[in-house]
């Protein structure tokens, strides 16, 4: 029961963000979402509200987890017998990765960027999203390791990756050219402060 939960909540998510991609609005009614998932009402009315056209929030908190158990499981094959990059090699694949997760939804993620009441909104849902994604990837590239030095490093990363989000979202063509540049550049300022500071060791 379960299991056939989550799908119903994936299709109607996934109908959620082709009708933003396609219509270019930042509403989505009830109707048009069993429309175009295909469900019936009386199951759609088990996850979503009727009545409710601000899903936002909750599609987004579905999509981006989806996203990041993806882009960590693919990470964690890709850095399995990795022995020889760097850590920073590696936090910048698994960031890479996320990106480029992220960019079939990038006009879905514009339009519900340009209302500023729920750009807040998303902006906090990314963060709270981001907390989660960055504790899991240190923990892939690192291991066990210190709480308070994790949490500190995830909080740096946290701001290295909303910055690479602000080029993301500025970016038109299909690609992730400056996305990444900045975020390497990013990246790098946030190391050799680590390093200043030692909470990220030579």
């Amino acid at each position: 029961m379960k299991t056939h939960q989550q799908l119903l909540k994936w299709k109607l998510c996934k109908a959620y963000f082709d009708i933003i991609d396609s219509s270019l609005k930042e509403e989505v009614t009830f109707e048009e979402l069993i429309f175009v998932s295909k469900i019936k009402p009386k199951d759609a009315e088990k996850i979503i509200s009727k009545n409710n056209n601000n899903y936002n929030i909750f599609f987004l908190k579905i999509l981006l987890s989806k996203l990041d158990t993806q882009t960590l499981s693919e990470f964690k094959i890709d850095i399995s017998e990795d022995t020889i990059s760097s850590t920073y090699e590696k936090i910048l694949e698994g960031l890479t990765l996320r990106l480029e997760s992220f960019l079939p939804y990038r006009k879905s993620f514009k339009i519900l960027s340009q209302n500023q009441n729920i750009k807040v909104l998303n902006f906090l849902k990314l963060l709270e999203s981001n907390c989660s994604f960055m504790s899991d990837l240190l923990d892939i590239i690192e291991g066990g390791q210190n709480q308070n030095i994790k949490m500190l490093k995830s909080l740096a990363l946290n701001i290295v990756f909303v910055r690479a989000m602000n080029v993301f979202l500025k970016e038109n063509d299909h690609n992730l050219d400056s996305t990444i540049r900045n975020l390497d550049k990013f990246l790098r300022d946030f190391e050799d402060v680590g390093h200043f500071i030692g909470v990220i060791k030579n």
